[in-house]
């Protein structure tokens, strides 16, 4: 009874002093001890809220202090290719640029900030200038997105690090790697169920002639002086094309020339093939690399300039203007672009000072890749390939003449992964050896890595050679390899001629690595002629061959009809047999 009694009087004390508590509070009358408290509450909270804003700025700065320290001091001449970096066009916002970047540990420098440049082809890679298009927090995996301006179709994304108050390069200059997102064709590559080509005779456009053939593939060269400057016919006024606020002109004549051509060939169906040469010219001798602009040389075709920044910024306009002139249907459709002619031949088809191939691939690497750009950005699906010949291996280590399409491949295959991977073909020009021999069959054929020589008969060695993980495209993928050169001359007579043709065909029909044949040529030249050349469909006074059927049918359901000759030439039991001789 007495603990019960003692608990109850205590909790008739508390609960007085609540109500008389409650009344006052209720009366609107102050209770001074009640608001110190509140108030000391509310002291406490905003003291609380300062100490953690201090606390999160000092933790912040310990983090800036421990990013600018870094995980690991490197000298900065072993920063140059310290990092990794991308570029990429964000497929969700395309007008923005996503650059990431990967390091193995987080460099000391001056601040806790990645900075990021833009850089020309032509410029020092070691100098950095202008402001940087991005600034982000060190990682060793970062990311940073920024606004995509038009000039960055063509320039180098170089990351760099504030060290001892300079900017300094941590990796190589990488390229925009997805430039296709750009383009305003985006329709697939045509599936053109047959790899039978064609370099066409002009003087028989919209003749039966051509039409018979049922070509699906073609090629056309583009030299570009002819289309370099102003016009003289007033019928067809100059083409002005402004790019970057500089205005270039074109012949009205020679590019409505090209129009109907690319038109007609595109109404036919057919998938055409540009090939872009750099021929001699006076008027623009910026075009042409200074270690190329020799006359003498003799020389058909040069290395274009992409030494000087007047010649880059004019390259870039030529390929931008031509690649979005035929990819948007209204001029015709250019579905492949190669890029200069036999490359590896340096003394005639694309004529350069040096005997160093490395150099020689990555000046010329830097022209591909701005054709390059310029072709995925205006039709995505566009193919650009750079061309070569046969000699595969066969300088002996002399680079005086020419250089091994092997060597060549190699080094410009360097360059181009030193700038981020892309998707590059090879056009090449299989030829026997030599040029006059049409049994090439009958040839030996080395299929080992060491070939000297690169025929219809050994292609394999191409094929792997591309299949090595390095030299992979984008996809993993065995590169795209096309033949935009071969023929077989019929001064030896024209069965074995046409029985040359059709085996030669049906190895590339059968190889799944090789995407066209394009067959030199529809008509017989008088320059390949006086050499034995007569490579031609039809005689130069267009009368046929007896090639011009078999290449009508070869890709139809009555080739054996046209192709049953072939075996006994071939001294083969079988199709099967003679196909396995070139596997």
């Amino acid at each position: 009874m007495g603990k019960n009694f003692k608990g109850e009087k205590i909790f008739l004390q508390i609960a007085g002093l609540l109500l008389a508590a409650g009344l006052l509070q209720g009366c609107g009358k102050e209770a001074p001890v009640a608001a110190e408290a509140v108030e000391s509450k509310k002291n406490q909270g905003a003291d609380r809220e300062v100490k953690e804003e201090a606390q999160e700025e000092d933790l912040e700065e310990r983090n800036l202090k421990k990013l600018t320290q870094g995980d690991v001091q490197i000298p900065v001449q072993e920063l140059t290719d310290y990092a990794t970096g991308r570029a990429l066009i964000n497929e969700e916002e395309p007008e923005e640029v996503a650059y990431s970047l990967t390091m193995p540990q987080i460099p000391e420098s001056d601040d806790p900030y990645l900075y990021l440049f833009t850089r020309e082809c032509y410029e020092d890679g070691q100098v950095l200038t202008g402001e940087p298009v991005a600034i982000w927090s060190k990682g060793r995996n970062s990311q940073v997105t920024f606004s995509y301006a038009g000039e960055y179709l063509f320039q180098q994304f170089v990351p760099a690090l504030l060290v001892k108050g300079k900017y300094v390069p941590i990796g190589e200059g990488v390229y925009l790697s997805n430039p296709e997102l750009l383009a305003e064709n985006q329709e697939a590559y045509p599936d053109m169920g047959s790899k039978k080509g064609v370099l066409l005779d002009p003087t028989m456009l919209g003749t039966k002639e051509l039409t018979d053939l049922e070509v699906k593939h073609t090629i056309y060269n583009m030299p570009l002086s002819i289309f370099m400057g102003e016009t003289t016919d007033e019928d067809y006024p100059t083409i002005i094309y402004t790019y970057e606020g500089k205005d270039y002109r074109f012949n009205g004549k020679v590019v409505s020339d090209y129009d109907g051509l690319f038109s007609y060939l595109s109404n036919l169906g057919m998938c055409s093939t540009a090939v872009v040469l750099n021929d001699w010219n006076e008027n623009h001798l910026e075009m042409i690399h200074p270690k190329a602009r020799n006359k003498d040389s003799d020389a058909y075709y040069y290395m274009f300039n992409t030494q000087e920044e007047e010649g880059v910024k004019e390259l870039e306009a030529v390929a931008s203007f031509l690649t979005q002139r035929y990819s948007d249907g209204e001029h015709g459709m250019v579905h492949n672009w190669v890029i200069a002619n036999e490359i590896n031949q340096f003394k005639t088809w694309n004529y350069m000072k040096t005997k160093d191939p490395v150099y020689y691939a990555r000046e010329f690497e830097k022209a591909f890749r701005i054709f390059y750009q310029a072709a995925k950005s205006s039709y995505a699906n566009a193919r650009v390939y750079f061309s070569i010949d046969h000699d595969w291996n066969s300088n002996h280590g002399s680079n005086r003449d020419y250089f091994n399409a092997r060597d060549l491949i190699n080094a410009f295959n360097q360059a181009a992964l030193s700038h981020g991977n892309y998707d590059w073909g090879v056009a090449i020009h299989p030829y026997p050896e030599p040029l006059t021999r049409v049994n090439y069959w009958s040839q030996e054929a080395d299929k080992s890595a060491k070939a000297e020589i690169l025929t219809i008969m050994n292609l394999s060695v191409l094929t792997d050679f591309l299949k090595q993980k390095s030299y992979l495209d984008t996809k993993g993928e065995v590169r795209s390899i096309t033949i935009t050169e071969l023929g077989f001359s019929s001064k030896s007579g024209e069965k074995l001629q046409a029985a040359a043709f059709a085996y030669c065909y049906m190895i590339v029909d059968a190889n799944p690595y090789i995407d066209s044949f394009i067959l030199n040529r529809q008509t017989d030249a008088p320059e390949e002629m006086v050499n034995g050349l007569a490579f031609g469909l039809y005689e130069y006074d267009h009368s046929e061959k007896y090639l011009k059927e078999v290449f009508r049918y070869i890709d139809t359901d009555r080739a054996q009809e046209y192709t049953d000759f072939m075996l006994n030439i071939l001294g083969a039991e079988s199709l099967d047999e003679a196909l396995a001789w070139a596997e």
